[in-house]
């Protein structure tokens, strides 16, 4: 039978009782004459702030009614600290599980958030304190959840871990980048807010009535490149884009007033793409656990608008409707 070892603290009390046998799924029953035992369910555990584990296993059995019950230990986060949890599917699993690994490998990093929150320049510190977080240090929680996030994917693609092994691999590489690549992520942060109060103030400046739902539908771009948690949610790897997507809304609103014709021509075109693109399940802005045909489409309609609307910033792909609709239909 698996046997988990104990975390740092075991609430079997827990409302909810995510890790019931109920939220498991029915299997069929062993081979006859199997020696096997089905796997002992283990119990739900909240409160976790460290890999307690030498293996997690992929999966547990229980024997229910003549039935194998099977169900699939998850690490959910819950913001200070992680749950143990028994979830229905596999796939469900894997979902929870990479964002609870990613909080147990910031929770086995020492924060570099002071430090760096400490050593930024002042033109960086003023543009980290105007954001849709709460205030600079969950701005700068959320670049660490990226960073860590970035150097878990590098050694696990699918960013899950199952070994206590794996894991001290990950933390590891963790503890040796995080500093430099805080100061980096931090500096390009500044630079994101930045262009995204330019736009913001270019927009409010070319107020018209006759312009009005160009400048709404602009707004609503805006908006959606640089909520709250858009640090983690973009990902490193893409986050680098954002300063050129954040100009094409200043260059579009600048060039709307002097021919707000050509600008509803572009945007007609513009929303072919994504009128496709939310047929198909897309949203704005995407969870960057969904489908990923869906998180590549959604980064290739921002592609489109500098196409479309600031071609002089260049894309950093080729990009049309037809394309968008070809990576669609996969």
């Amino acid at each position: 039978a698996a046997t988990f070892a104990p975390g740092a603290r075991r609430d079997s009390d827990a409302p909810g009782d995510a890790g019931s046998a109920a939220a498991s799924t029915a299997v069929n029953e062993a081979a006859p004459g199997s020696s096997a035992a089905p796997a002992a369910a283990p119990k739900p555990e909240r409160g976790i702030t460290a890999w307690a584990w030498d293996r997690l296993p992929e999966h547990v059995d229980t024997r229910q009614a003549g039935n194998v019950i099977r169900a699939y230990p998850a690490l959910v986060d819950e913001g200070d600290s992680v749950a143990l949890t028994l979830l229905p599917t596999a796939a469900e699993r894997d979902l929870a599980s990479r964002r609870g690994i990613r909080r147990l490998l910031v929770l086995a990093t020492p924060s570099p958030v002071a430090y760096v929150q400490s050593h930024l320049s002042n033109e960086e510190k003023l543009s980290l304190g105007q954001s849709a977080y709460a205030g600079p240090r969950a701005l700068l929680d959320d670049c660490l959840a990226a960073v860590v996030d970035a150097e878990l994917r590098a050694l696990q693609p699918d960013g899950l871990l199952r070994t206590r092994a794996e894991f001290e691999t990950a933390r590891a590489a963790v503890s040796g980048a995080v500093m430099e690549r805080m100061f980096e992520t931090a500096a390009l942060v500044a630079r994101i807010l930045k262009a995204a109060r330019e736009a913001d103030k270019a927009i409010a400046k070319a107020s018209s009535l006759q312009l009005m739902a160009a400048l709404a539908e602009a707004r609503s771009q805006l908006e959606a490149l640089v909520p709250a948690g858009f640090v983690s949610a973009t990902g490193l790897e893409r986050l680098r884009h954002l300063p050129r997507y954040l100009e094409a809304i200043t260059v579009r609103v600048r060039r709307m007033q002097d021919n707000p014709g050509r600008d509803r021509q572009l945007m007609t075109e513009f929303a072919q793409a994504a009128e496709a693109y939310a047929k198909a399940g897309g949203t704005v802005p995407i969870d960057p656990e969904a489908d990923p045909t869906l998180v590549r489409v959604r980064w290739m309609l921002e592609e489109l608008r500098v196409g479309l609307f600031a071609q002089e910033l260049r894309t950093a792909e080729t990009v049309s409707v037809q394309r968008i609709r070809k990576a669609l239909a996969g």
